[in-house]
């Protein structure tokens, strides 16, 4: 089983809804996932992807020995499942250990195991890096986004643990425009190559209704190596682009 650790520099970067949309890619394309919540206290991967209700156990439980970790997983859909995080729980309690262990259990069932990591560098993000083969870094191409990334990246590094990058939120006007920086220009400011890219959609709020093509992409570069990257500029471009780019800016 391949572990794969989702962070970012900051919060609101959109990470766990890339974590949830990206375990769904993947498990279409015949994988079987598991998607960890790792952010102890501030959870919502369940909410994210609707399965609040059905949460019996959590991975506190697991770490306390009130459960075997297969008990506390929840069917998402085919193929995909969800191992929650708790509410309150004492993040201190939790160690890298802790999760290997759980990883470890978790390896003879699964393909993927998505760890949804705590924003920021402190010791929730440290323990998930430390147990996790890869680490994929969430960032808009905003400036405060990108300068946070690069501490990620940088202390990925010192962890000896390969890193790539998901930009996310990507407006294809502003990228038509060349008011943001491409992706060939993020990837060399961060010096990190790009695996995916997610448009901005306006009006789009839960993990059902988030379109499906850039976390297909995604995955097929994830479990087939495919380097395709969507290019939320295309219907920009040209004359008719032109004037999308005009009513876009109202």
């Amino acid at each position: 089983m391949k572990s794969i650790v989702i962070t970012s520099g900051k919060g609101g970067v959109g990470k766990t809804t890339v974590t949830a949309c990206l375990g769904r890619a993947l498990s279409s394309l015949g994988a079987r996932v598991v998607l960890m919540d790792a952010d102890f206290g501030l959870n919502n991967l369940d909410v994210v992807l609707g399965l609040e209700s059905r949460v019996v156990y959590d991975v506190a439980d697991v770490i306390d020995n009130r459960c075997r970790v297969r008990q506390a997983l929840v069917e998402a859909e085919r193929n995909l499942y969800l191992l929650p995080s708790a509410h309150g729980y004492l993040g201190d309690k939790v160690t890298s250990q802790n999760l290997k262990l759980i990883l470890s259990n978790l390896s003879v069932t699964f393909d993927y195991a998505l760890v949804d990591c705590p924003a920021g560098i402190e010791a929730g993000f440290r323990r998930a890096v430390a147990a996790c083969d890869c680490a994929m870094v969430v960032t808009t191409p905003h400036l405060s986004a990108l300068r946070d990334a690069n501490k990620v990246i940088a202390l990925l590094s010192s962890y000896k643990i390969p890193a790539s990058l998901i930009v996310n939120r990507v407006r294809g006007d502003l990228l038509a425009d060349g008011k943001i920086p491409s992706v060939a220009e993020i990837s060399d400011i961060l010096k990190t190559e790009v695996y995916g890219v997610i448009p901005e959609t306006d009006g789009v709020y839960n993990f059902t209704s988030m379109p499906k093509k850039p976390y297909e992409c995604l995955a097929r570069r994830i479990r087939y190596g495919m380097k395709e990257i969507v290019d939320p500029a295309a219907e920009y471009k040209g004359v008719r682009g032109f004037f999308k780019r005009r009513a876009r800016r109202g």
